[in-house]
């Protein structure tokens, strides 16, 4: 079951429109607001406070061809501990043609004991550009080691279905003066000599990859805490970059 399905087109008059929307448990879509250059910014929220264990979400974004969508998501998703298996989150995004799409996520938090399985679908056409943002902080409230489990995959396919790049990453806790990492992927953006500088970060490391086949790039960041991630990523968002 796909709990969030959600799908912009344009409207033939320079605007983006939400034109299908389907938002059941846990999530909660506000109506979009125009920005600049006809873009339709949308703020995603999770009513059920976060990820349980057993549990297994999914969405489906898709842009239309000519349309451009902003998707912010106003918190972070806390995944809980687990006694029924691992839980698992499933995010396809589809671009068509010319259609730009930036999806903003804040950073998962890990409770001990939480176990996720994470897959990301990416359908890129060559004259679209898509910006993903994906990360996790490590968070023991009461000061207990770290006992979390995150799998993630990122899988970036053209519309015929040739594998353009793709991800594999797994974690068990983290312990160090570094508790929270962040990702943000910029696809459609070409060759590597285009690769933007980054801002100094205070008390962030950072670095860039350029992804295969000339598909865009990838920016990595590990902080202290998971509110410099957040304040990081937002500085890098508002920067220009995208």
């Amino acid at each position: 079951m796909t709990q969030l399905a959600l799908c912009f087109a344009p409207d033939g008059a320079g605007r983006t429109l939400l034109v299908e929307r389907r938002a059941a448990y846990p999530y909660s879509v506000t109506a979009p607001i125009m920005q600049p250059g006809g873009i339709a910014q949308l703020t995603l929220q999770s009513i059920s406070g976060g990820l349980y264990g057993g549990e297994h979400l999914s969405q489906h974004i898709h842009v239309r061809a000519g349309a451009s969508a902003r998707l912010l998501q106003p918190a972070a998703t806390t995944v809980r501990r687990t006694a029924t298996g691992h839980s698992r989150q499933s995010i396809k995004l589809q671009a068509e043609e010319n259609a730009r799409l930036v999806y903003a996520t804040r950073p998962l938090i890990m409770l001990p004991g939480a176990a996720l399985i994470q897959d990301w679908e990416i359908t890129l056409p060559s004259a679209a550009r898509v910006m993903f943002c994906d990360g996790f902080v490590s968070h023991s409230p009461r000061g207990e080691a770290p006992s979390w489990f995150l799998a993630s995959r990122v899988t970036i396919r053209g519309t015929n279905g040739a594998l353009l790049a793709s991800e594999r990453m797994a974690i068990s806790g983290l312990e160090g003066g570094f508790t929270a990492f962040g990702k943000l992927w910029s696809l459609g953006h070409g060759a590597s000599d285009t690769l933007p500088i980054l801002p100094e970060l205070q008390n962030i490391r950072g670095g860039i990859t350029t992804l295969p086949n000339q598909q865009g790039f990838v920016i990595a960041l590990a902080a202290p805490n998971g509110g410099a991630l957040c304040a990081a990523m937002e500085q890098i968002q508002t920067s220009g970059f995208f």
